[in-house]
């Protein structure tokens, strides 16, 4: 009598098996935009050998560097390793734009960094196992203020890098340069040259950058990002030129620009173009709607066109695409294992703290903060979309704040901590600390906090002693139930969710047992 409903359930299994594969089968068949990476990797660069894919993209100031993906399929794509879990001792900040090569069995990762003196330069690393991260080489160009943006191309057997130049000299327009390479990818050989020139009265508004560079017939296609990348006031979009040769003359297209913004997806642009079997497509990085701009840019994936008696590719992004495709799942972390979660991301010019794992718990010890430093030390990670729940568990012993918090920047985030008896409801404002809300609460060993986030910057607060029953902490500052953090937005990156610690000595230390995160 059981044989009938399990042989329904096996149908039933199947039966949804195969429409999803029909599914991914169809969707390869015209992938006009879809979600692919989950969270925030903005300029994504992809290559592939034997019959992988491996994407990356930029860190900005949180580490480790440069987080490194996989793929079979250009649909799915799983977490691999960073290219750094430090950064190289050159460097300071702004890790921007990772290239990924590949060529004699060795992976290259050519990057964008400041030095120490604060110029943006590109460096490049090697390994002969990209799951095993990347061996840094140093230094490979600088050019003037700065030097960003690197893409390397083989052209008869020769190497070649491009670059983006002049973006910081007013008296000059940004210009793509490029160089011949050594044989062993690692220094430039012979003079540079200029590919192409942005244009301040057209489409791109002074501003060009993010090239990739492909052969298709006879041609060299480079497809560039103009106008502005990031923040609120962002309009990117997607060019195309053209050329018999990488050493030029480029010819830009004149229905440029080919992929701009659409209801769902904003700014889109700095990516990588790239042949599998007779199709084309690009991966490139857009701002979400839902959450804009406090969410930041996430990966995508288009196909890329071509016209029969038209030589230059297009794209089929519509104005009003279909619904999204939603890659969130609830993650939890209840701090077990002897080494933090690779989803854990830190504040490189804040990394004044040391992390350790111990019987079930995350404790954070504070390390000569600096005085400016408002929020404290914090760890989070990068929210899947703008609607989400998180929760923690904190030991509440010891002197320091420790909270749940909302972080952009160390002089851009808000919270919700416990200290010494009190729950404190606070902000920071433009590096300045503000409480919200203090109240007295029984004594407890462990408290429960938890944030509901709207819009990635809007979160009601609230806490609980018993797991069961939760009470609101309002926003007694402004008379209102959430936390409007309007000041959340950042031009370069978004906002992470996680947890702080703050305290008055440098060995200010908390303890946290828990961290969930859920999405609506």
């Amino acid at each position: 009598m059981r044989l009938i409903p399990f042989l329904a359930l096996i149908f039933l299994l199947t039966y949804c098996q195969t429409k999803q594969e029909q599914a991914v089968s169809e969707s390869k068949d015209e992938i006009l935009q879809v979600h692919v990476i989950p969270g925030e990797l903005p300029d994504p660069s992809m290559i592939e050998v034997d019959g992988v894919y491996y994407a990356t993209g930029s860190s900005n100031d949180w580490g480790p560097l440069y987080p490194i993906y996989k793929s079979t399929d250009l649909i799915h794509w799983d977490f691999v390793s960073y290219v750094f879990q430090e950064i190289p001792g050159w460097t300071s900040s702004s890790f921007w734009a990772p290239e990924l090569y590949y060529k004699d069995g060795k992976f290259f990762c050519f990057y964008t960094a400041k030095r120490k003196d604060g110029v943006s330069v590109i460096g490049v690393a090697i390994t002969t196992d990209i799951q095993k991260g990347f061996e840094d080489q140093g230094e490979l160009l600088a050019w003037g203020n700065e030097a960003i943006d690197a893409f390397v191309f083989e052209e008869d057997e020769q190497l070649y890098v491009s670059w983006k130049a002049y973006g910081l000299n007013p008296d000059k327009p940004i210009t793509l340069i490029g160089s011949k390479l050594s044989e062993d990818g690692l220094r430039l050989e012979g003079g540079s040259f200029e590919m192409i020139t942005a244009e301040a009265e057209s489409w791109e508004k002074g501003g060009i950058e993010g090239q990739s560079i492909f052969e298709k017939d006879g041609y060299i296609y480079m497809l560039y990002s103009g106008n502005a990348c990031c923040g609120a006031a962002c309009d990117y979009m997607v060019g195309v030129a053209r050329a018999k040769s990488f050493l030029g003359p480029w010819e830009k297209f004149e229905g440029n620009p080919i992929l701009s913004s659409n209801e769902n997806w904003k700014c889109p642009g700095h990516g990588t173009a790239l042949k599998t079997g007779e199709d084309w497509f690009y991966l490139y990085h857009a701002y979400p709607a839902a959450g804009f701009p406090y969410l930041g840019r996430s990966t995508l994936l288009s196909q890329m066109f071509w016209e029969e008696g038209n030589s230059w590719p297009s794209f089929k992004v519509s104005e009003t695409p279909a619904e999204l495709n939603s890659l969130s799942s609830d993650w939890t972390d209840d701090f077990e294992g002897e080494e933090l979660s690779r989803f854990w991301r830190y504040d490189i010019p804040a990394h004044q703290f040391e992390s350790s794992l111990k019987d079930g718990n995350l404790q954070l010890t504070e390390k000569e903060r600096e005085e400016s430093n408002a929020s404290g030390i914090f760890l989070g990670i990068n929210p899947a979309q703008a609607d989400f729940s998180m929760e923690t568990t904190v030991l509440t012993s010891g002197e320091a704040m420790k909270s749940i918090s909302l972080y952009a920047t160390r002089d851009k985030s808000l919270g919700l901590g416990v200290q010494a008896g009190n729950l404190i409801l606070w902000e920071v404002v433009d590096g300045a600390f503000e409480v919200l809300h203090e109240m007295n609460v029984e004594e407890t060993e462990k408290i429960q906090l938890r944030a509901e986030v709207k819009d990635a910057h809007i979160a009601l607060f609230s806490y609980s002693l018993d797991g069961d029953n939760w009470l609101t902490v309002t926003n007694q500052k402004e008379q209102k139930q959430e936390v409007i953090g309007d000041h959340l937005g950042f031009w370069s990156w978004g906002i992470k969710a996680g947890v702080s610690v703050k305290g008055q000595s440098n060995e200010a230390t908390g303890l946290f047992e828990e961290f969930k995160i859920e999405y609506d």
